[in-house]
């Protein structure tokens, strides 16, 4: 025999052996599959037995199914169903919890007239020559231009 001879039989060994592994692993599976079938007839049939649905079911175990799925955030590999149901709040979230917004009058707001403004609060002055200034806008956000305007002293 040869040095190349030795080295293709270990691998042949070798391939062998993770075959055997891959087989008793198939036959793992087959019988886990086996067992959820099954799992799922019993609940059918239970449900069927004491008159629930399988909705029912689910909402009375609402808070440990909640709890696995936050689980899964905690993983580094988080099964597909978590994957699944973090896209799906993403594009559905927003929409849902958005509170409507006041629709903008497409008028052209109003304007405080060129002059000096003082913020009785705080005696700060303020003057408009041309636009508004940050400060201006800044009391017209939190007061209301209605207040605003009556601030004008000269």
């Amino acid at each position: 025999m040869s040095v190349f001879d030795i080295d293709i039989d270990k691998q042949i060994k070798q391939h062998q052996q993770k075959i055997q592994e891959l087989e008793e692993l198939r036959k793992s599976q087959e019988k886990k599959l086996e067992g959820l079938q099954e799992f799922d007839n019993l609940i059918k049939r239970l449900c069927n037995q004491n008159s629930l649905t399988e909705e029912e079911l689910y909402v009375s175990r609402s808070e440990q199914i909640e709890q696995w799925i936050l689980g899964m955030a905690k993983q580094d590999a988080p099964s597909s169903i978590y994957n699944n149901l973090k896209k799906h709040f993403a594009r559905t979230g927003p929409r849902g919890s958005r509170v409507k917004a006041e629709k903008e009058s497409s008028l052209p707001k109003p304007k405080l007239p060129v002059g000096t403004y003082r913020n009785p609060a705080t005696q700060e002055k303020v003057e408009k020559i041309k636009r508004n200034p940050k400060l201006l806008d800044q009391w017209i956000e939190e007061h209301g231009f209605g207040v605003v305007r009556t601030w004008k002293i000269d």
